[in-house]
């Protein structure tokens, strides 16, 4: 048998307990593990608002945040935004928010940088997203590209 431990509840809760359990001889111990799986699973995952981030050693601020996701899942911590094409798995949020940042800056050479005419439709309307995260940032990639 595993360690046990006492604890004390009101009869209110008690009583809620025994209106939750699944039959008569159920151990509260199970009930509330039931709930806590429970809650587990039903968890949104939380927001972090990405507000800077790197682009050849620059630390840039973006005009509008990027809403980050955040799920904790087997001691790993999970980052991911769709929209970008972001994601990052780490063992804590610090190394998260560092791969994430590492991941934006990879997709901008892959579609920002990237000569148009080599892109697809699907990756020219996300160019246009990272395009408009940042004020004139267009006029200064086709100035940078038409230099090149």
């Amino acid at each position: 048998m595993s360690d046990t431990s006492s604890i004390n509840i009101s009869t209110e809760v008690k009583d809620q307990l025994n209106r939750l359990k699944v039959h008569p001889r159920e151990t509260y111990s199970d009930v509330i593990g039931r709930l806590i799986s429970h809650a587990h699973e039903q968890q949104p995952p939380a927001r972090i608002p990405l507000i800077y981030v790197r682009i050849h050693g620059e630390i840039r601020e973006l005009t509008s945040p990027i809403d980050l996701f955040l799920e904790l899942e087997d001691g790993s911590c999970i980052l991911y935004n769709h929209d970008y094409r972001l994601l990052a798995v780490a063992p804590d949020l610090r190394e998260g928010l560092a791969a994430i940042t590492a991941e934006f800056e990879e997709n901008w050479k892959d579609f920002v940088e990237r000569d148009e005419s080599e892109l697809t439709a699907g990756a020219l309307q996300l160019r246009r997203k990272f395009l408009s995260l940042f004020d004139g940032e267009s006029q200064r990639i086709r100035e940078k590209i038409s230099s090149s």
